[in-house]
């Protein structure tokens, strides 16, 4: 029930933005009650919330199995392209996730009871998210004496960046950039 959900709910905010999106809406397309939602949702918040973290865990999950089949150490410079080309593929597949996520990113710099609950999300997804970079590239900090905090800063907004410019021209982004900016980063270009 609560996939249904989530996966009625990108479609709903995705059609009408998260503010002419209603649960109701959200029940109808999932072919359940409003009652579902609320059954495992406080809110529309919460519900996007909820969204937010499992397209996370999934983006996560890809760049984990990755990593468990690929031998970083003997060519971390190939598997920093890997992710990207994985990252680029991700973002470019969930286009609706993408504009779902800007929708309510511009609802939270606007608001700042939002803001502060979706910065408190977005901590604790960072917090998963160092943990792959560190699989990778180990603690200590990295070329430029940039810290793992610093580099999970660089991917998510390389990652939100390299969408917004292919949504609007496609032909701009190529499938390896993402990868080569990674290794850039890394000190392995």
């Amino acid at each position: 029930m609560r996939r249904r959900l989530l996966d009625a709910a990108l479609e709903v905010f995705a059609e009408r933005g998260f503010a002419g999106a209603s649960l109701d809406r959200v029940a109808a397309v999932a072919g359940l009650t409003k009652g579902a939602i609320y059954s495992n949702f406080a809110s529309k918040d919460d519900l996007f919330f909820a969204m937010m973290k499992d397209q996370a865990l999934n983006r996560l999950e890809t760049i984990r199995t990755f990593l468990a089949v690929t031998a970083v150490d003997s060519n971390r410079r190939q598997a920093l392209h890997d992710i990207g080309r994985l990252l680029t593929e991700a973002f470019t597949e969930q286009r609706e996730w993408e504009l779902v996520l800007l929708d309510f990113w511009r609802r939270a710099v606007r608001d700042d009871e939002v803001r502060l609950q979706f910065v408190a999300h977005r901590r604790a997804l960072r917090a998963a998210i160092a943990d792959r970079v560190e699989q990778v590239l180990g603690r200590a900090p990295v070329v430029g004496g940039l810290t793992v905090d610093d580099v999970v800063t660089v991917v998510l907004a390389l990652s939100n960046g390299l969408a917004i410019e292919q949504y609007v021209d496609p032909d701009l982004v190529s499938d390896d950039l993402f990868g080569r900016v990674l290794a850039m980063l890394a000190g392995e270009a």
